[in-house]
């Protein structure tokens, strides 16, 4: 291989080099935009979460209704949306896309429906009686019986 080729091989593999760095180096920037600052979801610990307050806008229904025992299809459709599509999106791109001009809708909706279908609370069981104040007199002791 001559003096000219090797420089072309060299010239032509560091420019496609250089485009493939481009390519998934756009795509990185594009993955952190997209997190845009949110931290990974809670564990799940076993028990259904109870306060709507915890939801927040970067959660998506699939991840809610896991957490708080409520079927996503119920969700979707409270909301008129395509889960088939959509269930990967956070509330916060389906409130964008779907209710732009009503900023966090899908947050507040969620959430009212999440109360609407949690059940009631359990009334905390009642206290033990007390023991009297006064000291019960102890029965009246049986006689020995003699034998005959």
């Amino acid at each position: 291989m001559s003096e000219q080729h090797k420089r072309i091989l060299n010239i032509t593999l560091s420019i496609l080099g250089v485009m493939l760095i481009l390519i998934f180096g756009l795509r990185v920037v594009r993955a952190f935009k997209k997190l845009n600052g949110h931290r990974p979801p809670p564990p799940f610990s076993g028990e259904l979460e109870t306060d709507v307050e915890n939801i927040e806008d970067w959660m998506t229904i699939p991840f809610i209704a896991h957490n708080y025992g409520v079927t996503p299809e119920i969700l979707f459709e409270a909301l008129n949306i395509d889960p088939e599509k959509h269930h990967k999106q956070s509330l916060k791109q389906l409130n964008d896309e779907f209710y732009p001009e009503q900023d966090g809708y899908v947050l507040e909706t969620v959430k009212q429906l999440i109360l609407a279908h949690q059940p009631p609370p359990t009334p905390a069981p009642p206290a033990a009686p007390l023991p009297p104040l006064t000291p019960v007199p102890p029965d009246t002791p049986v006689p020995p019986q003699s034998d005959p």
